[in-house]
């Protein structure tokens, strides 16, 4: 018997300007995360698009709050006729989501995407009413996002499709990691001048010198393809702090890195950041250095 995948998308907002958009964004979001739920018959969950107004009413109504907000959650307990867990409805304010994107700088995608992820996590019951609530829900939020591909700054102008794919792979990299002595998840895509990708992850090992970093495990898979020329190197990690490459992996990485490679790296949260890869090993040391043709 197939699963039920419902989401129902209803717009009240009063306007229907990029609509298509918003419903694409929002349904994406919803999908996305409960993939990270089971749902035995599948699930079908309602999602409303309101404006201020409408939703300072129910806010009003139903938690005695007389003031807009983003979003509000009324999570159910039902099942429908197919056997479908009914999750409950989601109400979202276009007109509060379109100023918060405003205010902090980015997209009304990244907005509509996160307001709908945190929304489905209440009716799954997170909540973040003590700091150990806030933990649980902020970290499966920041899961789902990138699993999405959806990133804080992902409207930077500097970053082009290019950059922008390479840190949506690397990032789905973080759940392949396989790394449970330091808990600690790394992802990497790498360009090559073909224009093909290559992914890796770290893959820890009880003896610790036998660990390979992700990087280094994307440069492996490429250079047994064939590849010889590096373009760029995007490397997501689960921390809050910037995952540069090593040592061992800068040298790894130089014996095939173009004059002009990059390295992009990526925060657990989703920030990012660019340099050459000059700057890391400013004076690096390769086989050609030795009169080697490799070529």
């Amino acid at each position: 018997m197939k699963k039920i995948k419902e989401i129902i998308f209803v717009n009240e907002s009063g306007s229907d300007e990029g609509i298509k958009e918003a419903e694409k964004y929002v349904k994406k979001a919803v999908k996305t995360a409960a993939g990270f739920f089971k749902f035995p018959a599948g699930y079908q969950v309602s999602v409303t698009l309101v404006d201020e107004d409408h939703i300072r009413e129910l806010n009003r109504e139903y938690r005695s709050v007389d003031s807009s907000t983003d979003v509000l959650s009324f999570p159910l307990e039902e099942t429908d006729p197919r056997g479908a867990r009914i999750l409950g409805d989601i109400v979202l304010c276009r007109d509060v989501a379109v100023r918060q994107a405003e205010e902090f700088c980015h997209s009304l995608e990244r907005e509509l995407s996160y307001l709908s992820v945190h929304s489905f996590l209440h009716l799954m019951g997170y909540d973040h009413m003590d700091d150990e609530e806030k933990l649980k829900m902020r970290s499966m939020e920041k899961r789902i996002m990138r699993k999405m591909g959806v990133f804080k700054n992902m409207d930077r102008t500097e970053a082009g499709k290019e950059d922008l794919e390479l840190i949506r792979l690397a990032t789905q990299m973080l759940d392949m990691a396989y790394c449970p002595y330091s808990g600690y998840h790394v992802g990497a895509a790498l360009l090559t001048s073909s224009g093909k990708i290559y992914t890796g992850c770290n893959i820890e090992n009880a003896s610790y010198s036998a660990t390979i970093c992700a990087e280094r495990t994307a440069a492996v898979k490429a250079v047994s393809e064939g590849e010889r020329h590096f373009v760029k190197v995007a490397i997501a990690c689960s921390g809050d702090s910037y995952a540069y490459p090593c040592g061992v992996c800068r040298q790894f990485l130089n014996e095939f890195a173009d004059d002009d490679f990059e390295v992009i790296v990526i925060k657990g949260s989703g920030e990012w950041e660019k340099c050459p890869f000059r700057e890391l090993l400013p004076h690096g040391f390769r086989g050609k250095d030795m009169g080697i043709d490799l070529e």
